[in-house]
Protein backbone atom coordinates (compact mmCIF):
# COMPACT_ATOMS: atom_id res chain seq x y z
CA UNK A 1 0.00 0.00 0.00
CA UNK A 2 1.67 3.10 -0.99
CA UNK A 3 2.05 6.18 1.24
CA UNK A 4 -0.29 8.54 -0.54
CA UNK A 5 -3.63 6.30 -0.07
CA UNK A 6 -2.46 5.23 3.77
CA UNK A 7 -2.76 9.19 4.10
CA UNK A 8 -5.87 8.69 2.19
CA UNK A 9 -7.45 6.35 4.60
CA UNK A 10 -6.37 7.97 7.67
CA UNK A 11 -7.76 11.37 6.52
CA UNK A 12 -10.77 9.80 5.83
CA UNK A 13 -11.05 8.24 8.83
CA UNK A 14 -10.18 11.36 10.93
CA UNK A 15 -12.80 13.20 8.72
CA UNK A 16 -15.74 10.21 9.69
CA UNK A 17 -14.52 10.91 13.62
CA UNK A 18 -15.37 14.28 12.74
CA UNK A 19 -18.42 14.21 11.44
CA UNK A 20 -19.82 11.58 14.19
CA UNK A 21 -18.55 13.44 17.33
CA UNK A 22 -20.77 16.40 15.16
CA UNK A 23 -23.30 14.22 14.48
CA UNK A 24 -23.82 13.64 18.11
CA UNK A 25 -24.02 17.18 19.40
CA UNK A 26 -26.56 18.05 16.71
CA UNK A 27 -28.72 15.32 18.40
CA UNK A 28 -27.84 16.98 21.91
CA UNK A 29 -28.80 20.24 20.46
CA UNK A 30 -31.48 19.26 17.71
CA UNK A 31 -30.14 20.98 14.71
CA UNK A 32 -29.97 19.21 11.30
CA UNK A 33 -27.18 16.86 10.78
CA UNK A 34 -27.39 16.24 7.51
CA UNK A 35 -26.39 18.09 4.22
CA UNK A 36 -28.99 20.78 3.11
CA UNK A 37 -30.99 20.25 -0.18
CA UNK A 38 -32.06 23.00 -1.72
CA UNK A 39 -34.61 21.81 -3.46
CA UNK A 40 -37.93 22.55 -0.95
CA UNK A 41 -36.36 26.31 -0.69
CA UNK A 42 -36.65 26.50 -4.65
CA UNK A 43 -40.27 25.17 -4.38
CA UNK A 44 -41.12 27.86 -2.10
CA UNK A 45 -39.18 30.78 -3.38
CA UNK A 46 -41.07 29.91 -6.97
CA UNK A 47 -38.72 28.76 -9.93
CA UNK A 48 -38.08 31.15 -12.62
CA UNK A 49 -35.72 29.67 -14.93
CA UNK A 50 -32.08 28.22 -15.25
CA UNK A 51 -29.18 29.49 -17.48
CA UNK A 52 -25.46 27.92 -18.12
CA UNK A 53 -23.21 29.89 -16.41
CA UNK A 54 -19.82 28.35 -17.88
CA UNK A 55 -17.37 26.12 -16.31
CA UNK A 56 -14.50 28.22 -13.93
CA UNK A 57 -13.08 27.29 -10.59
CA UNK A 58 -15.81 28.30 -8.23
CA UNK A 59 -14.69 29.04 -4.02
CA UNK A 60 -15.30 25.72 -2.34
CA UNK A 61 -16.45 27.65 1.08
CA UNK A 62 -19.45 29.05 -0.67
CA UNK A 63 -20.92 25.35 -1.41
CA UNK A 64 -23.52 24.51 1.04
CA UNK A 65 -25.39 22.17 -0.23
CA UNK A 66 -27.16 19.86 -2.51
CA UNK A 67 -29.81 20.12 -4.94
CA UNK A 68 -32.22 17.48 -3.92
CA UNK A 69 -32.93 15.01 -1.17
CA UNK A 70 -31.12 11.73 -2.36
CA UNK A 71 -28.61 9.21 -0.80
CA UNK A 72 -26.10 11.83 -0.92
CA UNK A 73 -26.91 14.28 1.49
CA UNK A 74 -27.41 11.78 3.85
CA UNK A 75 -23.78 10.44 3.38
CA UNK A 76 -22.44 13.93 4.48
CA UNK A 77 -22.93 16.36 6.64
CA UNK A 78 -23.58 19.85 6.73
CA UNK A 79 -19.27 20.87 5.80
CA UNK A 80 -19.38 17.83 3.58
CA UNK A 81 -17.90 15.70 6.30
CA UNK A 82 -18.40 12.16 5.22
CA UNK A 83 -20.52 9.64 7.34
CA UNK A 84 -20.87 6.27 6.11
CA UNK A 85 -17.78 4.03 6.09
CA UNK A 86 -18.92 2.48 2.63
CA UNK A 87 -17.81 5.66 0.84
CA UNK A 88 -14.23 4.97 1.88
CA UNK A 89 -12.90 3.60 -1.48
CA UNK A 90 -14.50 6.28 -3.12
CA UNK A 91 -13.20 8.92 -1.15
CA UNK A 92 -9.56 7.68 -1.11
CA UNK A 93 -9.41 7.43 -4.59
CA UNK A 94 -10.62 11.06 -5.43
CA UNK A 95 -8.35 12.33 -2.44
CA UNK A 96 -5.05 10.48 -4.03
CA UNK A 97 -5.75 12.20 -7.30
CA UNK A 98 -6.36 15.56 -6.43
CA UNK A 99 -2.50 15.17 -4.25
CA UNK A 100 -1.39 13.61 -7.15
CA UNK A 101 -2.42 16.39 -9.29
CA UNK A 102 -4.48 14.21 -11.65
CA UNK A 103 -7.14 16.23 -13.98
CA UNK A 104 -10.76 15.50 -12.65
CA UNK A 105 -13.83 16.48 -14.18
CA UNK A 106 -15.84 19.75 -12.89
CA UNK A 107 -18.44 19.26 -10.25
CA UNK A 108 -22.25 20.51 -11.26
CA UNK A 109 -23.64 22.96 -9.08
CA UNK A 110 -26.91 25.33 -9.48
CA UNK A 111 -25.88 28.90 -8.08
CA UNK A 112 -28.71 30.31 -6.44
CA UNK A 113 -27.88 33.87 -4.84
CA UNK A 114 -24.45 33.84 -4.89
CA UNK A 115 -24.14 30.50 -2.89
CA UNK A 116 -23.55 26.76 -4.80
CA UNK A 117 -25.22 23.18 -4.20
CA UNK A 118 -24.24 20.51 -5.75
CA UNK A 119 -25.70 18.22 -8.56
CA UNK A 120 -22.84 16.06 -8.86
CA UNK A 121 -19.35 15.92 -7.37
CA UNK A 122 -19.71 15.59 -3.24
CA UNK A 123 -17.07 13.29 -3.05
CA UNK A 124 -15.18 16.05 -5.11
CA UNK A 125 -16.43 18.46 -2.72
CA UNK A 126 -15.45 16.46 0.56
CA UNK A 127 -11.96 16.02 -0.50
CA UNK A 128 -11.13 19.16 -1.35
CA UNK A 129 -12.45 21.15 1.63
CA UNK A 130 -10.22 18.40 3.41
CA UNK A 131 -7.36 19.32 1.41
CA UNK A 132 -7.94 22.87 2.48
CA UNK A 133 -8.44 23.54 -1.34
CA UNK A 134 -9.87 27.13 -1.81
CA UNK A 135 -11.23 26.34 -5.24
CA UNK A 136 -12.64 24.05 -7.42
CA UNK A 137 -13.58 23.40 -10.82
CA UNK A 138 -17.16 23.28 -11.42
CA UNK A 139 -19.87 23.45 -14.20
CA UNK A 140 -22.02 26.78 -13.00
CA UNK A 141 -26.09 26.74 -13.90
CA UNK A 142 -26.96 29.61 -12.62
CA UNK A 143 -30.58 29.68 -11.03
CA UNK A 144 -33.58 32.31 -10.68
CA UNK A 145 -36.06 32.25 -8.04
CA UNK A 146 -39.17 34.83 -7.55
CA UNK A 147 -38.41 35.03 -4.11
CA UNK A 148 -34.25 35.70 -2.82
CA UNK A 149 -33.26 32.93 -0.62
CA UNK A 150 -30.91 33.27 1.69
CA UNK A 151 -28.39 30.45 3.36
CA UNK A 152 -31.10 29.43 5.85
CA UNK A 153 -33.46 26.31 5.28
CA UNK A 154 -35.67 26.47 8.56
CA UNK A 155 -39.48 25.79 8.39
CA UNK A 156 -39.83 29.66 8.81
CA UNK A 157 -37.65 30.60 5.70
CA UNK A 158 -39.42 28.22 3.81
CA UNK A 159 -42.91 29.74 4.68
CA UNK A 160 -41.34 33.26 4.34
CA UNK A 161 -40.30 32.61 0.94
CA UNK A 162 -43.45 30.47 -0.30
CA UNK A 163 -45.19 33.97 1.08
CA UNK A 164 -43.10 36.35 -0.83
CA UNK A 165 -42.98 33.87 -4.16
CA UNK A 166 -46.90 33.93 -3.74
CA UNK A 167 -46.83 37.65 -3.13
CA UNK A 168 -44.98 38.16 -6.19
CA UNK A 169 -46.37 35.71 -8.80
CA UNK A 170 -50.02 37.69 -7.94
CA UNK A 171 -48.36 41.20 -8.40
CA UNK A 172 -45.81 40.81 -10.99
CA UNK A 173 -43.63 43.15 -9.17
CA UNK A 174 -40.15 40.76 -9.65
CA UNK A 175 -41.31 41.82 -13.73
CA UNK A 176 -42.79 45.70 -13.33
CA UNK A 177 -40.52 46.91 -10.90
CA UNK A 178 -37.65 44.55 -10.53
CA UNK A 179 -35.74 47.38 -8.13
CA UNK A 180 -38.35 46.30 -5.58
CA UNK A 181 -37.16 44.37 -2.14
CA UNK A 182 -40.41 43.91 -0.08
CA UNK A 183 -39.27 41.05 2.26
CA UNK A 184 -41.16 40.71 5.43
CA UNK A 185 -39.42 39.03 8.54
CA UNK A 186 -42.40 38.50 9.67
CA UNK A 187 -45.34 35.84 8.47
CA UNK A 188 -48.95 36.77 7.32
CA UNK A 189 -47.72 40.61 6.43
CA UNK A 190 -48.00 40.06 3.20
CA UNK A 191 -51.69 39.39 3.62
CA UNK A 192 -51.57 43.19 4.46
CA UNK A 193 -49.81 44.56 1.69
CA UNK A 194 -52.02 42.93 -0.64
CA UNK A 195 -55.47 44.35 0.84
CA UNK A 196 -53.45 47.93 0.47
CA UNK A 197 -52.49 47.13 -3.29
CA UNK A 198 -56.64 45.95 -3.37
CA UNK A 199 -57.36 49.19 -2.01
CA UNK A 200 -55.51 51.18 -4.79
CA UNK A 201 -56.68 49.21 -6.87
CA UNK A 202 -60.26 49.92 -6.17
CA UNK A 203 -59.72 53.76 -6.41
CA UNK A 204 -57.91 53.56 -9.24
CA UNK A 205 -60.43 51.74 -11.11
CA UNK A 206 -63.08 54.12 -9.92
CA UNK A 207 -60.30 57.23 -10.88
CA UNK A 208 -60.20 56.15 -14.67
CA UNK A 209 -63.11 54.15 -15.09
CA UNK A 210 -62.14 50.89 -15.97
CA UNK A 211 -61.07 47.62 -14.39
CA UNK A 212 -57.16 48.25 -13.42
CA UNK A 213 -55.20 44.75 -13.94
CA UNK A 214 -53.91 44.02 -10.02
CA UNK A 215 -50.14 44.24 -12.21
CA UNK A 216 -50.93 47.73 -13.00
CA UNK A 217 -52.23 48.18 -9.41
CA UNK A 218 -49.26 46.83 -8.08
CA UNK A 219 -46.21 49.01 -10.19
CA UNK A 220 -48.99 52.50 -9.41
CA UNK A 221 -48.69 51.10 -5.56
CA UNK A 222 -45.45 50.74 -5.44
CA UNK A 223 -44.60 53.93 -7.13
CA UNK A 224 -47.11 56.37 -5.33
CA UNK A 225 -47.32 54.59 -2.09
CA UNK A 226 -44.84 52.42 -0.85
CA UNK A 227 -41.94 54.41 -2.38
CA UNK A 228 -42.39 57.67 -0.37
CA UNK A 229 -42.87 55.96 2.88
CA UNK A 230 -39.95 54.10 2.05
CA UNK A 231 -38.31 57.09 1.56
CA UNK A 232 -39.32 58.54 4.98
CA UNK A 233 -38.21 55.44 6.17
CA UNK A 234 -34.65 56.22 5.22
CA UNK A 235 -34.63 59.79 6.21
CA UNK A 236 -35.38 58.87 9.71
CA UNK A 237 -32.94 56.17 9.91
CA UNK A 238 -35.64 53.45 11.35
CA UNK A 239 -33.80 50.27 9.63
CA UNK A 240 -30.57 51.14 12.43
CA UNK A 241 -32.74 52.06 14.95
CA UNK A 242 -34.88 48.86 14.78
CA UNK A 243 -32.48 45.85 14.22
CA UNK A 244 -33.90 42.65 12.74
CA UNK A 245 -36.54 44.70 10.97
CA UNK A 246 -36.97 44.71 6.67
CA UNK A 247 -38.16 48.04 5.01
CA UNK A 248 -41.08 45.98 4.25
CA UNK A 249 -41.71 45.02 8.20
CA UNK A 250 -41.51 49.03 8.92
CA UNK A 251 -43.57 49.91 6.63
CA UNK A 252 -46.50 47.52 7.08
CA UNK A 253 -45.75 49.13 10.89
CA UNK A 254 -46.07 52.88 9.79
CA UNK A 255 -49.21 52.60 7.76
CA UNK A 256 -50.88 50.94 10.58
CA UNK A 257 -49.67 53.61 13.26
CA UNK A 258 -50.91 56.18 10.38
CA UNK A 259 -54.85 55.02 10.53
CA UNK A 260 -54.68 54.86 14.45
CA UNK A 261 -53.32 58.64 14.46
CA UNK A 262 -55.87 59.91 11.68
CA UNK A 263 -58.34 57.86 13.92
CA UNK A 264 -57.87 59.85 17.27
CA UNK A 265 -57.32 63.12 15.10
CA UNK A 266 -53.96 63.50 15.72
CA UNK A 267 -51.36 64.88 12.74
CA UNK A 268 -50.71 62.05 10.52
CA UNK A 269 -48.87 60.76 7.84
CA UNK A 270 -45.26 59.50 7.44
CA UNK A 271 -43.09 61.38 9.38
CA UNK A 272 -45.65 61.19 12.63
CA UNK A 273 -46.48 57.92 12.17
CA UNK A 274 -42.29 56.24 12.27
CA UNK A 275 -42.13 58.63 15.54
CA UNK A 276 -44.76 56.81 16.79
CA UNK A 277 -43.40 53.72 15.93
CA UNK A 278 -39.89 54.46 17.47
CA UNK A 279 -41.21 56.21 20.49
CA UNK A 280 -42.95 52.64 21.00
CA UNK A 281 -40.35 50.97 20.38
CA UNK A 282 -37.65 52.36 22.86
CA UNK A 283 -40.65 52.07 25.62
CA UNK A 284 -40.83 48.29 25.01
CA UNK A 285 -36.85 48.36 24.90
CA UNK A 286 -36.86 50.29 28.20
CA UNK A 287 -39.35 47.81 29.71
CA UNK A 288 -37.30 44.76 28.90
CA UNK A 289 -34.42 46.26 30.12
CA UNK A 290 -35.91 47.43 33.68
CA UNK A 291 -37.38 44.06 34.07
CA UNK A 292 -33.77 42.38 33.34
CA UNK A 293 -32.20 44.72 35.87
CA UNK A 294 -34.78 45.00 39.14
CA UNK A 295 -34.05 42.83 41.95
CA UNK A 296 -36.40 39.88 42.43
Amino acid sequence: MGVERIRAIQDFDSARARAFWRNLRTILTGRADRLRSIEPLMRAAGLEGRSFGGVHEIPVDEIVGSVAPSPKTSDFDPGFLPLNRRMRERWTRIYQAMVEGDELPPIDVYKVDGRYYVIDGHHRVSVARRLGRPTINARVINVNTRAPLGPDTDPAALLAAAEYAHFLEATQLHRTRPEARLECSRLGRYDEIMQHIAGHRYFLSVEQRRDVPLAEAAASWYDHVYKPIAAAIRKHNVLRQLPGWTEADVYVEVTRRWLALSKRGEPAGPDPAIHALLAANARSWWQRRRTILLPE
